[in-house]
Order: C-alpha cells, then structure tokens, then sequence
C-alpha cells in the first residue's frame, strides 16, 4: 500500500480523468472501423494463427480497437450506461485507482492472450501453420457473423466494459437495477451472477485463450477489491500535511460561512406580522402562528392574543 501511495503522489497527475468516456469512444471508434472498413478492422483482432504462424504481432496490442459485442438496438444506450457508472465508479474511488484498475485490467488480457495463445501455437504448429498458408493463398481472412457473435460474448474488449460494471457493483452494491426491465434487484447481485458465469465458462469451455482473458478478469477485478477495501483507508490515514491544512481550510470556510449566514444574513426565520421584530431583536422573544388567521401569520409573544384577526 504504501508503495502505490508513493506512485500516486508522483504520478496522480497524469491519471487520465473521465476514462470510462473515453473508453465509450474507443469502441465507437471500433464500431466504425468494422462497420466501414471492414478489411482495416480484420488486421486488428488478436487471432493464434495470424500473430505466431503469420507473425503479425501488432495484433497483440491493437485487439483494443475491436468491438465489445454486436450492434443492436441496446448496444449505444449500454455504452453510454458503462460511461456514466464507470464515471460514478471514479468519482467514488479517485482518478488514479480507476485508472490502475482500467489500464491494469488491459496489460493482462494483453498478457493472457499472448501467454494462452502461444501455448496453444507450441501444441499444434504444423496445423496453425497450415491454416495460414490456406488464408494467405484463397485470402479469406474476413471475421463474419460467427465470429462476431463469439467476441460479442467471449471478445476482450467485451470484458472490459463487464469489468466497467463489477468496479460499480463492488461500490454500489445497494443500487438498484431493473432486470428485464421490471424486475428491480440489487446490482450487487447481478456482480455476483456475473462471476459465477465467468467461473461456470472457465470450467467448461475448451478454449484456452477464452480461458486467459476469464482469468485476467477475476485477478484484476480480485487485486481492485483488496485496494478499495484497505487502500482508500490507507490513503486518507496518510494524507500529507498540506492536504491535511486544505481539509481543515476548507471545513472552517463552511463554518465561517455557516455563521455568516445565520448571523449576519438578513434571512430570518421568525417575524411578526405586527411590529416586524424577529429573533435578533431579543432572546425573550417568542413567536406562534395565528391558527385563526386565514393564512401563515406570524406574531411575537406581545401581539399574538392583541391582534386583529385576518379572514
């Protein structure tokens, strides 16, 4: 703990504010790219048989620009959904936590699927080899439907933005969300179905890149709960001196404020419909509503049984 307070005081100040907007951006940028230029996007998507047999290895780095999951009706209102509570999420946390949890969360799915996938290439080269000699001489090397509806399930960038929403239930955990739109269930325990599914496809799914991203997602969503629950705390226990002076300014500019307000302020909060004297202008003063009045009248102790009824 005390290592990563170190780094945030001499690095905090590059934290990138507001990432979950910029992240949104990134996929819609990905969203466009497929959508438009579909033979650009195909050389982005991290696939075994092109980076180790064809030696394409920025595709290691550039699966960041792929799609999160299919376009739909829902697929911009859930994007603008993963912006706001990535934003609550920051806000909640700070810049630098949020950041550490979103970039780490990047460095190992791009660590997983490099480590699964040239795992999977050392067991069988001769046929991954094969595969690719066959795409590079017919040239089909287009990503269709199929392929689209396992990244829209399974693709890292689509664990990116479900990473986006476990950080929020980890925080909110008491909010509520509509579950097919009606029924409304805390969200902690949409995270909590939401993990069990992750485990559930790590078992039972064969594919061992699938598997390396599913990791990546429990060990970093996993370190993110240990540095909400005891780093936050740590942080404020070891708040430097000057932000220890600028909390203390500023909690005695709201006292100073507070007193203004109540003793200088020409607001009162009594005045009678009479004399027009309020509370400043003597503590033996008291002061009742008429109920007979017709309205809200208002009289000091002098003039509350002498005055003139208003009908």
């Amino acid at each position: 703990m005390k290592f990563l307070y170190k780094l945030e005081k001499k690095f905090g100040k590059y934290a990138v504010d507001n990432l979950s907007t910029k992240v949104v951006i990134l996929f819609c940028i990905s969203y466009f790219l497929w959508m438009a230029l579909p033979e650009l996007y195909e050389l982005l998507v991290f696939d075994t048989v092109y980076v180790f047999a064809g030696h394409q290895y920025w595709r290691i780095f550039t699966w960041i620009f792929t799609i999160p999951g299919g376009v739909s009706v829902f697929t911009f209102l859930m994007l603008f959904v993963y912006a706001s509570i990535g934003n609550n999420v920051e806000r909640s946390v700070g810049t630098f936590l949020y950041n550490i949890y979103i970039f780490g969360l990047i460095f190992l799915l791009t660590v997983a699927q490099f480590v699964t996938g040239f795992i999977e290439y050392l067991e069988m080269p001769e046929i991954y080899d094969a595969v690719y000699q066959v795409s590079k001489e017919t040239g089909e090397v287009i990503y269709g439907q199929d392929y689209l509806g396992y990244i829209s399930n399974f693709g890292p960038t689509y664990f990116i933005s479900m990473s986006v929403f476990l950080g929020f239930a980890l925080i909110f955990s008491d909010a509520m969300m509509l579950f097919m739109f009606l029924i409304p269930i805390k969200v902690g325990w949409f995270a909590v179905a939401d993990v069990a599914y992750l485990i559930y496809v790590f078992f039972t799914n064969e594919d061992l890149v699938l598997r390396g991203i599913i990791m990546a997602v429990l060990v970093n969503f996993g370190l993110f709960y240990l540095l909400v629950k005891k780093y936050r705390s740590f942080r404020r226990f070891h708040a430097t001196s000057a932000q220890l002076k600028k909390r203390k300014e500023f909690r005695r500019s709201v006292r100073d404020q507070e007193l203004k307000y109540s003793v200088h302020s020409d607001i009162t909060r009594h005045k009678c419909a009479i004399c027009g004297r309020s509370e400043r202008d003597g503590d033996e003063l008291e002061f009742r509503f008429c109920s007979k009045c017709n309205g809200n009248y208002e009289y000091c102790n002098e003039h509350l049984f002498t005055h003139e009824h208003v009908k």
